[in-house]
């Protein structure tokens, strides 16, 4: 690829909000990255929204050269059925621990919210199933970025989400947890799920390959309880590292949605279904 004609193009096919009028929102998260006429759908969202969504958008999903899942969450895995019901058997790549049993747990009561499908389902309705923990190409010049070295001290174990191993439930770690790189002249582009694996975690470890951060797009976790601190941290980590877009999505918060407007300005693109960014 030469580097002044590369075109990237990006699709929030699923997400907590809906833009266009007819859109589905609902609490997950599906975008597909185009690249050189290839595409790539990463996360399925919770149900039919992502094809629903597709369809309206003009996606054509039966071109797709693969579907990845960021870990092993209902809301980012639940609409794998459908997606592959609507493209035919694609090639899925995991980590192999997005698979365990995954369970949100407060006081007495414990939901279930894993990938709702077994192995064996799963591997019925897809060309192949890739389960690897270490990085990943997709697709020329699109790749997995495997498991996430934890290396700071603000981004750590979530409360309440637990999974199982063998027969004992435990805090997850979520070592399932993977991002999405697309690694351009310009630098890379980086797409979350949750980042459970924790933001500035994850832009450290994709910076020992690529030479600098060019977008950050998809979920950060900066809701959902998230530390006055962790949030400070991680959005002076962004300034250093300075992208020229961020696209908070899904489990980001109203909270620190704001605070990244209010400070990186017209840098920042909050995330809905049916947000076209060409990059």
């Amino acid at each position: 690829m030469k580097g002044a004609e590369m075109e990237v193009k990006v699709i929030v096919l699923c997400d907590n909000l809906a833009g266009p009028p007819s859109f589905k929102g609902e609490h997950g998260l599906s975008v597909l990255v185009d690249v050189e006429g290839k595409s790539f759908l990463w996360d399925c969202g919770q149900s039919d929204a992502v094809v629903h969504n597709a369809r309206l958008a003009g996606v054509n999903l039966g071109k797709l050269e693969g579907v990845g899942i960021s870990h092993g969450h209902y809301d980012h895995a639940g609409g794998l059925m459908e997606v592959m019901s609507a493209s035919g058997p694609k090639k899925l790549f995991m980590h192999p621990k997005a698979l365990e049993p995954k369970f949100a747990i407060a006081g007495n009561v414990k939901r279930f919210i894993g990938i709702p499908f077994r192995k064996d389902a799963i591997e019925s309705v897809c060309a192949s199933v890739e389960l690897s923990s270490e990085a990943v190409e997709v697709m020329p010049g699109v790749r997995l970025t495997g498991e996430v070295p934890r290396v700071t001290d603000f981004e750590g174990f979530e409360a309440n989400l637990f999974h199982q191993v063998e027969d004992e439930v435990q805090p997850d770690s979520f070592i399932d947890d993977q991002s999405l790189v697309v690694d351009t002249p310009e630098g890379a582009i980086v797409l979350t799920g949750c980042a459970h694996s924790g933001l500035v975690n994850i832009l450290k470890h994709v910076l020992e390959s690529s030479g600098r951060i060019k977008a950050v797009i998809g979920g950060t976790h900066l809701g959902m309880g998230a530390s006055d601190r962790r949030i400070s941290a991680t959005l002076d980590f962004l300034e250093d590292v300075s992208p020229e877009k961020i696209v908070p999505c899904h489990c980001t918060g109203m909270n620190a949605t704001m605070q990244m407007t209010r400070r990186f300005k017209d840098r920042v693109t909050p995330g809905q279904a049916g947000l076209v960014l060409s990059l």
